[in-house]
């Protein structure tokens, strides 16, 4: 039996939670579609995604579902959605804002990368890093178990002890 199994991250804010579920189901919903056409890849975030995951979006797109400070913005992103949030800074920050006020003490040893000094560790997806340099996005960090070089979003949410923060 092909089952599709969709998983959530279950730390994030309602709203974050709804949107990445929503972006997974528009996954599946492509998968399902296309198919039978195995010759033919997809590209992951292509034309086919983007349209699938605005038309289930479209119905929530309403203040009953989510709140103005991230409806706006999130409309704005749906235009021409990319493979995550993150890549909208002002719906990356109408949610971040939304997680302050929803879990507030699981926010107390996260700071933004981008706020994390340079040449500091930090912690991200189970995982210590030293920061690096910013290329306008994102941040070039050392992973320091395997020294691998990876490129992170500026706007991650990174643990950190409270040295490590930028003045």
């Amino acid at each position: 039996m092909n089952r599709t199994q969709i998983t959530v991250n279950a730390n994030l804010n309602p709203y974050a939670f709804l949107i990445t579920y929503v972006h997974e189901v528009a996954h599946a919903a492509v998968y399902s579609q296309y198919k039978s056409l195995r010759g033919n890849r997809l590209r992951p975030h292509g034309k086919a995604w983007q349209t699938a995951f605005q038309r289930l979006m479209q119905p929530l797109l309403v203040e009953s579902v989510f709140p103005d400070a991230i409806l706006q913005p999130l409309r704005q992103y749906l235009s021409k959605p990319a493979a995550t949030t993150y890549a909208n800074p002002a719906l990356m920050t109408a949610l971040r804002q939304a997680d302050q006020v929803l879990a507030p003490n699981l926010m107390m040893d996260q700071v933004l990368l981008k706020d994390v000094a340079e040449g500091h560790q930090f912690s991200f997806a189970k995982k210590t890093f030293v920061r690096g340099t910013l290329r306008r996005t994102r941040v070039v960090c050392k992973e320091i178990s395997s020294g691998k070089s990876y490129a992170i979003l500026a706007h991650a949410w990174v643990e950190v002890n409270g040295s490590n923060r930028q003045p």
